[in-house]
């Protein structure tokens, strides 16, 4: 006998009933992946004094590590020794006796000197009740020396996302992290929401995972500065700017300068980190506009031309440089021409163009260009050729295209980062550039292979 079927209207309320269920596992699921993401890490026991801890600052000799402890936990003290057998022998302690007492907001800033060049380290930051957080570096050499830096930007705030494991893994010896740390687009000055935005982000247990075993250098763009598109009149400049300055183990910075800039060596190359938000002018603004600030511009133009004997340079550009597919953009450097322009005819006369390599963020996709299409100095023909410009993004945000052009086309894909390695022979650098998806492989088409000397650099 054939079963009976429901009638009409039971089969519309059995619907019903399916789709209101399936309707709370999404909200459910939604729910619970928001809190996966969201939630503060649990500490472990033996970590509960200590909240979060990250590196940076490195130098042959010297690193900067930053932590905040938990309420009612008073001081630290950090231990460093070389990563290796019986390495514990040769430890320093910072301080060299007692613990050093964090600040008001539970701060403790450990500067770590008389390190030996080019070695690895094991790190912890411990509380007199032997509560412990752990983690390692490794520290430059000044003169031929191999590196790996990976670069990406744009997280969703507190992002667990399984591509920043994907960065840990290929243990890169420096994540530089062009901005868009987190998505609250805090519009106000307003110094204990950019205390928790930090809180929020070092929490995450992928992102803690990862700061902790490599070095960062960290650079702020508009929605960890300010609002969408903030520029240096938003009200969080002074909040966003003295927060930085206090939670972030940087490079020194310019005395009395508001902007945050930082330049340094790693073996034979030079970084330099622009600011593109503190001291911006509105797009709308009378030309000539600023991206940079007058002061901001002649330290990177004296940066540059101190440069200019470097076999290779690279650049921390947070914005898109290349806007060619619509100049009339409010994006990246389009309204900033003449500046462009400008900074682009001196990197062309020290003979830096084709030793020069642009990181950047902010575009939420991943793209190469090989110098075909970033060329903007003065007195530029069709045939001129740029420096080479490699983005890296969205680490964990939605996805769009900003700029171009690009030689080597666009990844329009979450979870993805830049990948910059750089073997010295001694004689030359080798470098390869590439974007990496959340599993660390490459994407394809997106990679470069320069041979980079003091005569420049040549594809591979």
């Amino acid at each position: 006998m054939a079963a009976l079927q429901p009638v009409p209207s039971a089969r519309a309320a059995q619907a019903r009933a399916h789709g209101l269920a399936a309707a709370w596992v999404m909200l459910l699921s939604l729910v619970l992946g928001w809190l996966a993401v969201a939630r503060p890490a649990p500490l472990s026991a033996q970590s509960m004094g200590i909240a979060w801890a990250w590196s940076g600052a490195i130098t042959p000799e010297s690193a900067v590590i930053v932590a905040r402890l938990a309420n009612g936990v008073a001081d630290a003290r950090l231990v460093i020794a070389p990563d290796r057998a019986g390495g514990e022998s040769d430890a320093l302690t910072v301080p060299a006796t007692g613990y050093q007492k964090a600040d008001a907001n539970g701060l403790v800033r450990f500067e770590a000197g008389r390190l030996s060049p080019a070695t690895r380290y094991r790190y912890r930051v411990e509380t007199r009740a032997g509560q412990r957080l752990d983690g390692r570096l490794r520290t430059w050499f000044d003169g031929p020396f191999s590196f790996r830096i990976a670069f990406a930007s744009c997280a969703t705030t507190g992002s667990n996302s399984r591509v920043f494991d994907a960065i840990r893994e290929l243990t890169p010896d420096l994540f530089v992290h062009m901005g868009d740390f987190h998505y609250l687009n805090i519009a106000r000055n307003d110094a204990r929401a950019f205390r928790r935005a930090y809180d929020r982000v070092l929490d995450s247990p992928r992102q803690s995972a990862l700061y902790r075993a490599v070095p960062i250098v960290y650079q702020y763009d508009d929605h960890d500065f300010g609002a969408n598109n903030a520029d240096g009149t938003s009200p969080s400049r002074p909040a966003a700017t003295s927060v930085y300055r206090d939670h972030v183990p940087h490079y020194p910075l310019q005395p009395g300068a508001e902007t945050i800039q930082q330049a340094f060596g790693i073996g034979r190359a030079r970084v330099i980190v622009t600011d593109t938000r503190t001291a911006r002018a509105p797009v709308d603004s009378p030309q000539p506009r600023t991206m940079l600030g007058d002061a901001q511009r002649r330290w990177l133009e004296a940066e540059l031309t101190r440069a200019k004997d470097a076999p290779l340079v690279i650049w921390v550009n947070t914005v898109p440089w290349i806007t060619k597919a619509n100049e009339s953009t409010s994006e990246g450097w389009a309204p900033y021409a003449e500046e462009r322009e400008r900074l682009a005819t001196l990197i062309e006369s020290l003979g830096l163009t084709r030793r020069l390599i642009m990181l950047s963020g902010d575009g939420h996709m991943a793209a190469l260009d090989d110098g075909r299409n970033s060329a903007y100095m003065e007195g530029r023909t069709k045939d001129s050729r740029g420096f080479v410009v490699v983005h890296g993004a969205p680490l964990d945000r939605w996805t769009r295209v900003k700029g171009g052009p690009y030689s080597h086309g666009v990844s329009r894909r979450n979870h993805q980062f830049g990948l910059l390695d750089v073997a010295d022979t001694g004689t030359a650098l080798e470098v390869t550039a590439s974007a990496r998806d959340a599993y660390g492989q490459l994407v394809p088409g997106l990679e470069l292979k320069l041979r980079c000397d003091k005569d420049g650099c040549q594809p591979r």
